[in-house]
């Protein structure tokens, strides 16, 4: 897999993805990833105010592509 990069998914939609941890580091890139693919994404995360600024980030990122 070395060279491997989020180019090389493929489209996601109609596929749904639960990300543990998505509320920052890691968890919020992988979830960017894939909604930006096309995926619907849950965010699974312990606190809610950082689950919602996570989610609000990732519709600002996902608007910015359309």
């Amino acid at each position: 897999m070395a060279g491997w990069t989020t180019a090389d998914m493929p489209d996601l939609t109609g596929k749904t993805a639960v990300i543990t941890g998505a509320s920052d580091g890691l968890g919020l890139e992988t979830a960017r990833a894939l909604a930006l693919k096309g995926a619907d994404v849950i965010l699974a995360v312990r606190s809610m105010k950082k689950g919602g600024e996570a989610s609000n980030k990732l519709r600002q990122t996902y608007r910015k592509r359309m």
